[in-house]
């Protein structure tokens, strides 16, 4: 029998005293297909998905009106074990469907709950390692991953399933370029030689020409998804080039002889830089280099050796909860951040701590907030939020403390084009006026052009200073 997943006439609100986020909605979702959704962060993609799962109404949410038909049966009526035959889905953060301790065990944990062939659980493990290149992360501590190698291993995860349909949402927002192309590839070949129904929501629009079939848009104004010419597709941004601003020579931010493990793993040696105050940097490098853990030592969160110096003092012997104050560590999971339950006790929070509050008025931040979007979304649950809406929270979060040391891990993991250049504004106005030293982490390089005024390059156990872009 032949798949298929149709909504019919939904009307879906997250809740009772809450607008509608679709409203009469129909689609088809094209089978054994290359599909794509594209939308502004907080437009209800990842929403569709979890609705089109199974998941929405059941765990958050109120369906009003309509059907979503799973093979001509009402989706919420398949009981999830043979849901999940039919329709698989990634989430945006892979942590979230890590139950075991290593690869190994997760994609075992994964095939056991299918009720896969006991006899046979082993060997495909293993031939899903080899596929997805993930047999040097066979018995890692998924912990211990980098997001980009995470994200490998939850996209491994999820075709372990084998099911007909497959949904991934936002699964390259921490992945390399190198690796994105990789894996759009062998998607396609899924697609393509294996007969799968691939719908992949991304706000990252590269290197999908000639790959994808059908192009959506989330439509807010309408609630409704609308599809697109698949010339958009072409309109990519042509390649960026940052500002090739002259470095400053002000700097009260350095480390000497710089170097840490992972395990047994050196991943950084004898590194010696200083960072220019009142300017903003981008460190790059592959997946698993060590970028995130390289920011965990700097905030002393992570065991290093060598000296790290603020204002040409060394900072060993500071303590952690004043060298907190000091160096501001933006994590790549924005809800492990946050402190408050709703997203504005989390900026008043920030507000009454803030190291620089006669920047940070009452007006200032408001102006923040209405320019990042985030006025409507201000009494919602902040880990409710979309993961695009939980980046820019956490980001304003963390500017209005204003620490002079600002580390920004993945913080446009997940943004829309327009979301980046706004927040980049944010990021770029308060680094300047405050002559705060900010070094960013970031695989999108779109949008945030002519702000970078140079790059870091991590590789080969080393971080050297790239002099021309």
């Amino acid at each position: 029998m032949k798949n298929s997943l149709v909504i019919q006439n939904l009307t879906f609100a997250y809740a009772e005293d809450e607008p509608n986020i679709f409203q009469n909605f129909d689609f088809e979702l094209p089978i054994q297909n290359f599909n794509l959704l594209v939308g502004p962060s907080g437009s209800g993609k990842s929403t569709i998905f979890k609705l089109i799962a199974g998941l929405y109404p059941q765990y958050r949410g109120i369906k009003r009106d309509g059907k979503i038909l799973l093979n001509g049966q009402e989706i919420s009526e398949v009981v999830p074990f043979e849901r999940a035959q039919h329709v698989s889905m990634l989430f945006q953060n892979p942590t979230r469907q890590f139950a075991m301790k290593t690869t190994f065990e997760q994609i075992v944990f994964v095939l056991e709950n299918i009720q896969y062939p006991e006899n046979k659980i082993v060997p495909k493990v293993n031939e899903i390692l080899e596929t997805m290149h993930l047999n040097a992360f066979k018995d890692r501590n998924l912990q211990t991953l980098s997001g980009g190698e995470q994200q490998r291993v939850a996209l491994a995860m999820t075709l372990a399933l084998d099911s007909p349909i497959i949904l991934l949402d936002e699964p390259f927002a921490n992945i390399d370029s190198k690796s994105r192309i990789e894996l759009l590839h062998e998607l396609k070949i899924l697609q393509k030689d294996h007969g799968k129904t691939i719908f992949i929501s991304d706000h990252d629009i590269s290197n999908y020409d000639g790959l994808v079939n059908h192009v959506y848009q989330m439509n807010v104004e309408k609630k409704k998804i609308v599809e697109l010419s698949l010339s958009f597709l072409k309109d990519t941004l042509l390649e960026q080039h940052f500002a090739q601003n002259t470095l400053s020579s002000s700097q009260i931010f350095s480390w000497n002889h710089l170097g840490f493990k992972s395990g047994d793993r050196t991943l950084l040696n004898d590194s010696s830089l200083f960072l220019p105050q009142g300017q903003i940097g981008l460190l790059s490098g592959d997946n698993g280099i060590g970028k995130s853990t390289f920011f965990a030592a700097l905030s002393h969160q992570k065991k290093y050796t060598g000296s790290i110096l603020f204002k040409d003092n060394p900072s060993e012997k500071v303590r952690l909860g004043k060298w907190a104050k000091i160096v501001a560590n933006i994590f790549q999971n924005s809800s492990d951040q946050f402190i408050r339950l709703h997203a504005h006790e989390e900026l008043e929070l920030s507000a009454r701590h803030s190291l620089r509050s006669d920047y940070w008025n009452d007006n200032r931040i408001k102006k923040a907030i209405s320019h990042l979007n985030l006025t409507d979304v201000l009494n919602h649950v902040s880990y409710q939020l979309s993961g695009g809406q939980q980046k820019k929270l956490q980001a304003l979060a963390v500017l209005i403390m204003s620490q002079p040391i600002m580390l920004f891990d993945e913080p446009f993991a997940g943004l829309d084009i327009d979301s980046v250049k706004s927040l980049m504004d944010i990021i770029t106005e308060t680094t300047v006026d405050l002559e705060l030293t900010s070094l960013i982490i970031s695989h999108q390089r779109k949008g945030i052009d002519n702000r970078v005024n140079y790059e870091l390059i991590m590789a080969d156990q080393k971080i050297r200073r790239q002099k021309e872009f």
